[in-house]
C-alpha cells in the first residue's frame, strides 16, 4: 500500500478549532470530490496543549499531518497526475488560501512493508 502524508500549516490568523472546521467542512469534500482515487483519508490534528514527552523539543511548524492511502500504484499515479492538472490545482490552491500557508506543505510518500 502507498501511504501519502502532508505536514500542513495554518494560517496563524486562525484558531485551531477553526482551522480544523475549515478543513473538515470544505476541503475535505473539495478533495473527495476532486481526487476520490484513494482508498482512505484521515488527518491528525496536533494538540498543542499536551506536554511533549521531550520538553526541549521545539514545536512543530505545522497543525495536521494529513494521510491518504492508495490501493494501488496506478491509483496513486492517477491521483499525482488529476493533482497536477492546472485546473484542479487552482481549484485546490483556491481553497487552501482560505485556511493553510500552502508554501509551508510538506509532503512525504512512504510505502508500507507489512
Amino acid at each position: 500500500m502507498i501511504k501519502h502524508f502532508f505536514l500542513i500549516a495554518k494560517k496563524p490568523e486562525l484558531s485551531a478549532e477553526e482551522f480544523r472546521s475549515y478543513y473538515e467542512a470544505h476541503h475535505v469534500p473539495l478533495i473527495k470530490r476532486l481526487l476520490p482515487m484513494f482508498a482512505h483519508y484521515e488527518r491528525h490534528y496536533l494538540d498543542r496543549s499536551q506536554s511533549r514527552i521531550d520538553a526541549a523539543q521545539a514545536d512543530p511548524d505545522f497543525d495536521v499531518i494529513t494521510e491518504i492511502h492508495f490501493a494501488s500504484q496506478a491509483d496513486y499515479d492517477a491521483f499525482l497526475q488529476t493533482a497536477s492538472n492546472p485546473e484542479v490545482l487552482a481549484e485546490i490552491r483556491a481553497d487552501e488560501a482560505n485556511f493553510l500557508i500552502s508554501d509551508a506543505t510538506r509532503s512525504l510518500r512512504m510505502d508500507s512493508c507489512i
